[in-house]
C-alpha cells in the first residue's frame, strides 16, 4: 500500500451483521429441530399417553359403545348409555333402531382417534375424529357422565357432518 493511504476497517459496522446473522441462523435451525421434534412425538405417541388412554374410564366407555355398534350388539350399547337414555327408549330394540337412522358412522367407520375433551359441570364432552369408509372425517361428540353409582355413561352422541355440499 501506498504510504500516505491506509485502510481503516470499522469492525463496529460490520461485526454486529455477521454476529446477527450467525445469530439468526443458529435460532432458526433450533426453531426447525423443536418443530421436527414435536411432529415426531405427536405422530408417534407417547407409552404414557397410550397407557393413559387404556386406564381412562371415558375412552374404555366409548371405546366399548363404538365396538358394540360395529359389532351389531344393541343389547351392550344400550346398557352403556344413560339411566335417562334407556328411559327416553325403553328398550334396546328401540334405541338400536335410533341408532341404524342416525349414527351410521359408528356402524360405518374404519377408524377413530380421541381428541380434546372438557368438563362442564360433572360432564366430560369428549370429541372424536371418526373416518367413515370413504376416508371422509367427521367430529362426533360423547357426552358423558357419571351415574349415581359412579358408573360412566353415555348421555348423549352427537355427529357432525363435515360436507361442504351441504349448507
Amino acid at each position: 500500500m501506498p504510504e500516505g493511504r491506509s485502510k481503516v476497517i470499522c469492525y463496529s459496522d460490520l461485526m454486529p451483521r455477521y454476529i446477527m446473522a450467525a445469530a439468526s441462523a443458529f435460532l432458526l435451525l433450533c426453531a426447525f429441530s423443536l418443530q421436527a421434534l414435536a411432529a415426531e412425538q405427536q405422530n408417534a405417541p407417547s407409552s404414557y399417553t397410550a397407557q393413559s388412554q387404556l386406564n381412562d374410564p371415558v375412552h374404555q366407555l366409548i371405546t366399548s359403545h363404538v365396538r358394540a355398534i360395529k359389532t351389531r350388539d344393541a343389547a351392550q350399547a344400550y346398557h352403556l348409555i344413560s339411566m335417562n337414555g334407556q328411559e327416553k327408549y325403553g328398550t334396546a330394540k328401540l334405541y338400536w333402531r335410533d341408532v341404524r337412522q342416525n349414527m351410521r358412522l359408528l356402524f360405518n367407520h374404519d377408524s377413530y382417534k380421541f381428541m380434546g375433551r372438557n368438563t362442564v359441570n360433572g360432564m366430560v364432552i369428549q370429541k372424536v375424529n371418526m373416518i367413515d369408509e370413504k376416508g371422509k372425517e367427521n367430529l362426533v361428540i360423547f357426552r358423558v357422565m357419571q351415574d349415581k353409582s359412579d358408573v360412566w355413561r353415555i348421555e348423549n352422541i352427537i355427529i357432525t357432518n363435515t360436507d361442504d355440499t351441504m349448507a
